[in-house]
């Protein structure tokens, strides 16, 4: 092996820490703009010519860009639709621009030279752009509950209904309603950390096995890997965006109120048509 290695064999080196967010382009007082926010910006430009050829010249029969965008536009209502029914398509524009963002940014972690030179970092490696976007969401769905319920939306944390039935039950209403606060409430910092800990993870796993196999085309495997997971991440976050979406402007009193005239319209039904008696 010396002929191969005449100054000895030495794996190469393994960066030893990472940067958990950008890295400032230029600064303005307490404000940095930050190379994640110049890549983002990239990305936002990208989708939006995408979405402008895509639509400048209409046709009835589709062709190019145009059949592509059709057949992702009515791919992703129809999913839209069989997760919160026909009310939730009013919300196909955000789960659909969420999604492409995300997954858009993920893949961009295994693009050559983003990450590796001073300009470029995938926007979701950032946890700032993460949690601007869960903080966003959460705002968003906070908001829409409150437009559709008005005020009887924060029943479903404090609601003093139970203390009818009893103090016990009136108890149990608050400490229910309490714990579902506090899981509203995390539900911002898990969109975050799931999404920027996969993608920051991914980075650093094809950055250790690039160095590690020596050759970086053996690290084909886990490129692959990682688109698979950007995919799965940009759905994740964009899914539970629309489901806390539909449960916002579910109301509890509306559900007991149906399930209570369906077992009215039973009796009355079982009254009505009794049931023959043997004789």
């Amino acid at each position: 092996m010396d002929f191969l290695f005449p100054k000895g064999f030495h794996f190469p080196e393994i960066p030893t820490s990472f940067s958990l967010t950008g890295e400032p382009i230029f600064t303005l007082g307490p404000i940095s703009y930050t190379n994640a926010h110049l890549t983002m910006l990239l990305v936002i430009v990208l989708l939006s010519t995408l979405a402008f050829f895509a639509t400048r010249n209409m046709k009835e029969q589709p062709s190019g860009l145009q059949n592509v965008a059709e057949m992702l536009v009515q791919g992703l209502g129809d999913f839209v639709v069989s997760i919160g029914g026909p009310k939730a398509l009013k919300y196909l524009p955000l789960f659909g621009t969420l999604f492409l963002f995300i997954v858009t940014s993920n893949w961009l972690s295994v693009v050559p030279f983003v990450g590796q030179v001073t300009w470029l970092h995938s926007p979701t490696a950032d946890y700032h752009i993460t949690f601007a976007m869960a903080l966003t969401a959460w705002i968003a769905y906070q908001t829409e509950g409150f437009r559709h319920l008005g005020i009887g939306y924060v029943k479903r944390w404090f609601n003093f209904s139970g203390f009818k039935d009893g103090p016990f039950i009136g108890a149990i209403f608050i400490l229910v309603g309490l714990i579902e606060l506090f899981s509203e409430i995390f539900r911002m910092l898990t969109l975050t950390l799931r999404l920027w800990g996969n993608v920051f993870g991914g980075e650093i796993m094809l950055t250790v096995m690039s160095a590690l196999l020596l050759v970086p085309g053996l690290a084909l495997p886990f490129v692959g890997l990682e688109v698979f997971i950007g995919l799965v991440q940009g759905l994740v976050f964009a899914l539970l965006v629309l489901m806390y979406f539909v449960l916002a402007i579910e109301s509890h009193d509306e559900s007991h109120e149906e399930g209570s005239h369906s077992d009215t319209d039973m009796v009355a039904n079982e009254e009505q048509h009794p049931e023959p008696v043997a004789a």
